[in-house]
């Protein structure tokens, strides 16, 4: 919404530059955090290890920087190579539960969650990256796999202020964590969960609604929002702060935290942020989604 708006203009200081981890950075058309980029707010350091989707990625234009790494707890692990790439895990699918719905399918060769090779790798810890990369804007994707990564990265999440995590409700991958575990455990790291997009699911089989990748009652995955505690306000530095808000309102469309935050930083800086927002907001409203489903293939 005050992407066309400009917040720099609106807040007439410039935002400082929002450090962007992806991790699982697979090319699927526009990246959810477009807009930062397009602001010209942002940067992005991308791991994607599948080497066929890194060498889609490497040569990219513009503040993108991408690693072929596989993020992990230091261990040597077993990749998962499934028909559909996007399927592909350190975790192995577990067709007990994948082959119980409509459209997704594991035994079968020709399911997306079928896997057609398996490869030892070697794992590397978050937090042993050298440099170690500061992240503002976590947004992670890696099949079940992405509470091992954050487990043992905790320094570098130290000063994130959004996080973005895929999350299951049922365990699609064998020994994989569900929502819970994490909200957990990002409670405890100083994130409480904000609101979730792209909900998705499938029907029971054989039910075949005329869109299938609709669930009928059973709810699969979604992407879960988790931003840094705001009963904690002082939790967050000042550039935190607006670092936050423009993620919130560019990527999210999450406009009233951002009046919270304003506010905090209204109070300890002197300015009028707050009121200059909530101006720009009345004169461009658009409509607000607590939830949305995902009507689309995954």
């Amino acid at each position: 919404m005050t992407a066309n708006l400009g917040l720099d203009t609106i807040f007439k200081r410039a935002i400082p530059t929002i450090r962007i981890l992806d991790v699982g950075a697979m090319d699927v058309g526009q990246e959810r955090y477009h807009a930062l980029l397009k602001a010209g707010l942002a940067e992005v350091t991308g791991f994607e290890p599948n080497p066929a989707e890194y060498a889609r990625l490497k040569d990219r234009k513009g503040p993108y920087r991408y690693l072929p790494v596989f993020l992990g707890d230091g261990k040597p692990a077993t990749f998962h190579r499934t028909r559909y790439p996007g399927c592909s895990s350190l975790l192995a699918p577990d067709p007990g539960v994948i082959d119980l719905f409509t459209t997704i399918g594991c035994a079968d060769p020709a399911g997306n969650f079928h896997v057609q090779a398996t490869e030892s790798v070697e794992t590397v810890r978050l937090d042993d990256l050298e440099p170690r990369p500061g992240v503002d804007f976590l947004k992670i994707d890696v099949q079940g796999y992405e509470l091992e990564i954050m487990r043992h990265g905790t320094k570098t999440l130290a000063d994130t202020v959004v996080i973005e995590c895929e999350v299951e409700f049922l365990p699609m991958y064998r020994e994989q964590p569900l929502f819970g575990d994490v909200q957990c455990f990002l409670r405890d790291q100083g994130f409480v969960l904000h609101k979730m997009i792209d909900v998705g699911g499938r029907p029971f089989r054989p039910f075949a609604p005329t869109n299938p990748f609709l669930p009928m009652s059973q709810l699969l995955w979604a992407d879960a929002i988790f931003v840094r505690d705001f009963t904690r306000l002082d939790s967050y530095s000042d550039d935190a702060l607006l670092r936050a808000v423009a993620i919130l309102d560019l990527v999210y469309a999450s406009y009233d935290l951002p009046v919270l935050l304003l506010g905090e930083y209204d109070r300890r800086r002197q300015t009028k942020l707050r009121q200059s927002y909530i101006e720009a907001l009345r004169s461009r409203m658009s409509p607000v989604k607590f939830l949305n489903i995902m009507d689309r293939p995954n």
